[in-house]
């Protein structure tokens, strides 16, 4: 299975909905509470929205994308156009938003769109954690470096971000109505991985260093960050991490 994309991915998620919905409801009350956009005093009109890496959709959530007036979606799988206006069209439609879709690889060519979209807020729909396997596991240093200057080419930007931080087996079956784990803001990531009921070895999807931390950003106050558990299969789990950035 092609992890960007591809009809297989395509099936598989559309089987998946019941199993991927709370984490889905999850993430879309972290972003109608800590993902609106901010507009300071006297700016006029609605903000518009690159989203990269966007698929179908699967996970996102129509009501936030409905605040912005225009919506642009960057996917190089060639079935994720058509997808995601079957998913999100008509409720965004409803409101008023432009949905313009691109077959394009947003992730190489994002100076130019970020200079093409000089004021258009950014959002990486479940992407960066992707690039490892795009690259030789014994490259993983590139992959980091490749990550870090996406990080910079947005500064000054108000960006996002939903990502793999890792993945692996569960000790346990998972039931379609067991609770999601939630994680404390004291638990270190031992903690938050043993309350997801990690079976050793996980998949470290190499995003560690994606969102601004408390030392490399100077008012934390800026950078919005959360953590959710995917229940992907029966045995099988992701640790998703979400972040919003405001420069």
């Amino acid at each position: 299975m092609n992890l960007t994309g591809g009809i297989t991915w395509h099936c598989l998620a559309w089987r998946s909905q019941a199993r991927w919905a709370p984490t889905s409801q999850a993430i879309e009350q972290w972003l109608l509470t800590h993902a609106q956009v901010f507009k300071p005093e006297g700016v006029m009109g609605q903000p518009s929205l690159l989203l990269i890496g966007a698929s179908a959709g699967w996970m996102m959530s129509s009501t936030w994308l409905q605040q912005f007036a225009r919506v642009d979606t960057f996917d190089i799988d060639p079935l994720a156009a058509t997808l995601f206006k079957w998913r999100h069209g008509a409720a965004l439609k409803a409101h008023g938003v432009e949905v313009h879709c691109h077959t394009q690889d947003a992730l190489a060519d994002l100076p130019n769109l970020l200079a093409a979209f000089p004021k258009a807020c950014v959002f990486f729909d479940n992407v960066l954690g992707q690039l490892r396997f795009q690259s030789p596991a014994a490259q993983w240093q590139q992959v980091e470096k490749k990550l870090l200057q996406i990080r910079k080419q947005l500064q000054g930007r108000e960006w996002g971000s939903v990502h793999d931080r890792m993945s692996g087996p569960v000790n346990d079956a998972i039931n379609l109505n067991d609770p999601l784990p939630l994680r404390q803001a004291s638990w270190n990531d031992q903690q938050w991985l043993t309350q997801l009921n990690a079976q050793s070895p996980w998949l470290d999807h190499l995003t560690h260093s994606v969102l601004p931390t408390r030392e490399t950003q100077a008012d934390s106050n800026h950078v919005a960050v959360q953590d959710f558990a995917w229940n992907f299969s029966a045995r099988y789990r992701h640790w998703l991490q979400a972040g919003w950035v405001r420069p």
